[in-house]
């Protein structure tokens, strides 16, 4: 807790508290124009104290941010291998050219330095 009084995490807060008043005061001011009868100012009537909550949403979660960096995080798990399987036999008779390119495949899985136009056949 003690390093939210930092000279940085002051600026930090001193910032916000500042965007916040900003955006109210700038509320208030439409607000005032609105009720002169400026009909566009009801629109950020409302806009503006939506900017301040999204202000204290952003210091909120900075501040939550910075809290759970110091805990250590648990390892993720261990990925699993991909999991291979063969390739369906196509019989050359029945589609020729899908068992050229199967041939293809198995060939570039055996060679994966060479490029498909490397293939013999």
């Amino acid at each position: 807790m003690r390093r939210f009084f930092t000279p940085r995490w002051v600026l930090g807060h001193a910032l916000a508290l500042a965007g916040v008043a900003v955006c109210l005061f700038a509320g208030r001011w439409q607000y005032e124009r609105a009720t002169a009868g400026n009909m566009l100012s009801w629109a950020y009537t409302v806009q503006w104290p939506l900017f301040a909550l999204f202000v204290v949403f952003l210091w909120a979660r900075a501040i939550r941010d910075a809290r759970g960096a110091s805990a250590p995080r648990a390892a993720p798990p261990p990925m699993r291998p991909p999991v291979r399987t063969a390739a369906p036999v196509v019989d050359a008779a029945e589609d020729p050219e899908l068992a050229q390119y199967n041939q293809m495949l198995a060939w570039l899985a055996a060679n994966p330095d060479r490029r498909p136009k490397d293939f013999p056949g």
